[in-house]
């Protein structure tokens, strides 16, 4: 299996990612594309002892780094990994493994939420958009995913403004599998401010794929949950208004939506 990783300024993690990445037994070459860095991601990567091929290219945007790092694999499964996620080794071989099962084309892992210094608002965001239908039909936002070389051939090179590369996955391949026995972190944003950026990158990822952010989102789905008692009405109160105003601010705010590094949600050291 090769692995594509595209890094935006992430010398806070890219040791981490790839001392996880080199505990798996599937791995057979690893490409980090350090896309428009301004900080040692590159240096770091090359020093690595797992001897990553490191690709630079001037310009920040995922989907071109993907597409970089994607030209230099040449092994099937291939699998796609965010720097900054958390998924251990052997994770990753539970999804090559299941990418090779007849009938699946894509793999992706379960999630699990790190909450660990979230601020108030966006505990209570969280109570909810973790209870919504729509997260859990979807494997959007998990950062890794493992195609075979059908699904491959039908989705690269991929579209060059396409923000989120995951959700394309997710929408476009019909015969996908999540597994259970494979975790990711995610991390959330600690601050009401990450988190509003957060969303907006999602809300037009997600308009980008034609698929609405706001789907089971709906004021009856909010109804529901405040009626079963799976959410307080305080915790409606703010998801409806991180939804809106990250919605209000992608339209208001036209032009390209940068690919950042959410600094609240990192903890990992320089090395």
């Amino acid at each position: 299996m090769d692995v594509v990783v595209p890094a935006h300024n992430e010398e806070f993690g890219i040791t981490a990612c790839l001392d996880r990445l080199a505990e798996s037994v599937e791995v057979n070459r690893v490409v980090v594309v350090a896309n428009g860095c301004a900080d040692r991601t590159a240096e770091l990567a090359r020093a690595h002892p797992s001897a990553p091929l490191v690709l630079e290219v001037p310009e920040p945007g995922k989907a071109a780094a993907l597409n970089a790092g994607d030209a230099l694999c040449v092994d099937f499964p291939r699998a796609y990994l965010d720097a900054d996620i958390e998924l251990r080794g052997a994770d990753l071989d539970a999804l090559a493994a299941a990418a090779r099962e007849p009938g699946v084309a894509a793999a992706m892992p379960s999630a699990r939420l790190d909450l660990t210094g979230a601020s108030w608002a966006v505990r209570r965001y969280y109570a909810v958009w973790q209870r919504l239908p729509s997260v859990h039909r979807s494997a959007a936002g998990r950062g890794v995913y493992v195609l075979d070389r059908d699904a491959h051939e039908r989705l690269f090179p991929l579209p060059p403004d396409l923000i989120s590369d995951d959700g394309h996955v997710s929408s476009s391949v019909r015969n996908r599998t999540v597994v259970a026995g494979a975790v990711v972190t995610v991390r959330a944003p600690k601050d009401l401010r990450s988190l509003v950026r957060r969303r907006q990158r999602v809300h037009r990822g997600n308009t980008h794929i034609q698929q609405s952010s706001a789907a089971g989102t709906g004021m009856a789905t909010m109804v529901a949950l405040v009626r079963t008692r799976q959410a307080y009405v305080v915790d409606v109160a703010v998801f409806v208004a991180v939804t809106l105003l990250a919605r209000v601010l992608v339209t208001t705010r036209r032009g390209p939506v940068e690919w950042g590094t959410d600094q609240s949600s990192r903890t990992a050291v320089r090395t």
